[in-house]
């Protein structure tokens, strides 16, 4: 069993996320504000939540997503996880921004038992932080990394998210950037993204990024760089789409988990999402909203997937994103047959079904489009 933990402040809005956030801001008096009041009262709400629904497993993953985490008092992380009862050896992970922590912080991380840290570095490029709309700069994720070393000793047991594709890029350089950061750090994770528009963005909203005024890379320049990133991060398990670890101790178990399917998880907090015995359960997505579903248990969004039809439907999303692949077992003929379409992709074997790597991963998502109707 697994528990997501949702902490939906941020020092600014990055502008091409989509997450359901709520933005502190960056002086002296805004940080005042949510030290002494915003933080305080989130994590009053947020324990109630958890006192509620959660029912007494020893968790085998915590994951603390966001938002930034990192921005909560260890005074605050400690409330929380003693909520929890834990597995021995429970990967617990906090998602860490640069900029967020100093070395008592992650000092304090490492005493509370946080032993993953997920640093949202991006680029090592000022001017592409800064038309991303970060909260630091390349000299922040120096001195990160400094800090990090010098508390944990490696970085074995942190991934680092990565952004390639990115709009109006000159030359290579965010592959250039992850060639030179794994050279130099050998990180025991990376998480490395292609640049999508959501619709819930700043970028799609505010800049016309979709009608071609700052246009992503065309398709085949997207599909050239997937493919450099997977020769780049050659030496690592590429066992998920984005996701990339150096064996398979340092593979994010809580994700795993997520895409696998193989049991309930809770979710708590702003639009967190929770699965229960196929119930998924989706928390609003603002402060008010949130505050009054803790109070009242109303409005959340509520998805039922008991049905065989959905099951598989899920399964087949989830699973087929990662080298495990789905067993054939899951689906139904009809669903096996129809999935021949796609056999240059794919390695269709007597137990189970995976996409070649990285080809097949290129076109997960449009084989899964294809399928996701066929009953």
């Amino acid at each position: 069993m697994s528990a997501y933990i949702h902490i939906p402040f941020c020092l600014k809005r990055c502008f091409y996320c989509a997450f359901p956030v709520h933005i502190v801001g960056q002086t002296e008096v805004n940080q005042n504000h949510y030290k002494q009041s915003l933080e305080k009262q989130y994590v009053e709400y947020l324990i109630k939540d958890i006192q509620k629904h959660y029912k007494g497993e020893p968790l085998k993953t915590i994951y603390f997503g966001g938002g930034t985490p990192s921005l909560l008092s260890l005074e605050s992380l400690q409330l929380i996880l003693n909520c929890f009862k834990k597995q021995s050896n429970a990967e617990i992970t906090i998602e860490a921004d640069p900029k967020t922590f100093n070395e008592d912080k992650l000092q304090g991380f490492k005493t509370l038992g946080l032993n993953r840290l997920s640093v949202g570095v991006q680029s090592l490029q000022d001017e592409t932080l800064k038309r991303l709309n970060r909260s630091h700069l390349r000299k922040d994720i120096d001195d990160a990394l400094g800090l990090i070393y010098k508390v944990y000793g490696s970085f074995d047991n942190c991934s680092f998210d990565f952004l390639y594709n990115l709009p109006s890029e000159v030359g290579q350089s965010s592959l250039e950037d992850l060639k030179w950061f794994i050279e130099q750090y050998q990180p025991g994770h990376i998480s490395a993204y292609s640049l999508s528009i959501e619709e819930e963005s700043y970028f799609y909203k505010n800049l016309n990024y979709r009608e071609g005024i700052h246009p992503l890379p065309n398709n085949e320049i997207q599909t050239c760089n997937y493919t450099k990133v997977h020769q780049t991060l050659q030496q690592y398990d590429h066992y998920e789409i984005s996701n990339f670890a150096k064996s398979e101790k340092h593979i994010s178990q809580h994700n795993k988990n997520y895409w696998l399917g193989d049991s309930n998880f809770y979710g708590f907090g702003m639009g967190a999402t929770s699965l229960s015995n196929l119930i998924r359960v989706t928390r609003p997505k603002t402060l008010k909203q949130y505050y009054r579903f803790v109070d009242s248990g109303e409005g959340c969004l509520v998805e039922d997937e008991s049905t065989q039809f959905e099951k598989q439907r899920i399964l087949l999303m989830s699973r087929l994103r990662t080298k495990w692949g789905i067993e054939r077992s899951l689906l139904s003929q009809s669903l096996i047959e129809a999935m021949k379409r796609f056999e240059e992709y794919l390695i269709i074997g007597e137990d189970n079904i995976k996409l070649k790597i990285p080809e097949g991963y290129l076109v997960c998502d449009e084989i899964v489009g294809y399928l996701q109707n066929i009953k």
